[in-house]
């Protein structure tokens, strides 16, 4: 069992770490040109989002976060050329329960980076102290968000209505969880 995740964790020709202010620049690009792919589905991607500025503003909210112990966010990148893919993160919903949100670069997606970044980090996640489950959430049209938690063997425990912040959200979300016990 372990109190934290491990700041950086290394795949076959992938890299998932914790951000650090040298990372605005590439996270701010990859938003900027994904921009279109994102907003449908999540609130925070704005035109705004994409500045170098903001992000360097994120980030160090992130480190704030990460040392509470609430938010542990990271970055997905392509070590061979030092491509973001993407983000990925663990978020503290209740005390023993936390959930795994993420987004992937248009370049990036279809090639299970998503699936294999979320697997490393529910195994992370379910063995640290106190975590009796690790959840997923999406919107039950994100078809493509949906299935890495069906890939990964989560379970769909329920489906909830949700504000909807977004073109294409429903207004309602799917909770997926994953026994931390197993």
């Amino acid at each position: 069992m372990t109190t934290t995740p491990p700041e950086r964790i290394e795949l076959d020709q992938l890299v998932i770490r914790r951000e650090t202010d040298d990372d605005a620049q590439g996270v701010a690009d990859a938003i900027a040109s994904n921009i279109s792919r994102l907003a449908p589905w999540m609130e925070w991607a704005v035109d705004s989002a994409a500045s170098v500025d903001a992000q360097r503003s994120r980030i160090a909210d992130a480190a704030v976060q990460w040392n509470s112990g609430s938010v542990y966010d990271y970055i997905v990148f392509d070590p061979s050329n030092n491509e973001v893919l993407g983000k990925i993160g663990i978020h503290r919903t209740a005390e023993d329960v936390l959930e795994i949100g993420y987004w992937l670069t248009g370049a990036a997606e279809g090639q299970g980076i998503a699936t294999r970044a979320s697997s490393a980090l529910t195994m992370i996640a379910a063995r640290m102290d106190g975590v009796s489950r690790v959840e997923i959430h999406c919107d039950a049209a994100n078809a493509r968000s949906q299935a890495v938690p069906e890939r990964l063997g989560y379970r769909l425990d329920r489906v909830v209505d949700h504000p909807v912040t977004t073109s294409h959200q429903t207004g309602r979300q799917m909770i997926w969880i994953y026994d931390a016990a197993r």
